[in-house]
């Protein structure tokens, strides 16, 4: 059985003190209700326009973020990365760090799986 590297963990938040309160009382809730339960749970909070879900696994599951979607993770990720998006549809397909993604083979620049099968079946990107 492989073994996970041991990688050290930051995590830095930040945002207004009503957000993290929200955060903090979500996180809390999970907590509650874990204790009261053997299965994986999940709580959730929410202001103005974030949406915050809190899941409580085993005992041995590693801290994570995990976004929905590409655009979120861009969202999440600005600043940290400059963020690659497809030269046809704009949706985020890399980031500056990533080495692989599909390139136009008109020189356009980088393209998502869909631009490509478009461009493979012969219409241009």
């Amino acid at each position: 059985m492989a073994t996970r590297e041991q990688v050290p963990q930051n995590f830095k938040l930040e945002g207004s003190a009503a957000q993290l309160r929200c955060l903090m009382e979500t996180i809390a809730e999970a907590l509650k209700r874990a204790a009261q339960s053997t299965e994986p749970v999940a709580a959730q909070g929410n202001i103005g326009s974030l949406d915050i879900e809190v899941r409580v696994h085993n005992p041995d599951a590693t801290l994570a973020v995990r976004p929905d979607s590409r655009e979120e993770a861009a969202k999440l990720l600005d600043g940290w990365a400059e963020n690659v998006k497809c030269a046809n549809c704009e949706i985020p397909v890399a980031l500056l760090f990533e080495e692989n993604y599909f390139e136009s083979s008109t020189g356009r620049g980088a393209v998502c799986a869909n631009c490509m099968r478009e461009e493979l079946d012969g219409e241009t990107v």
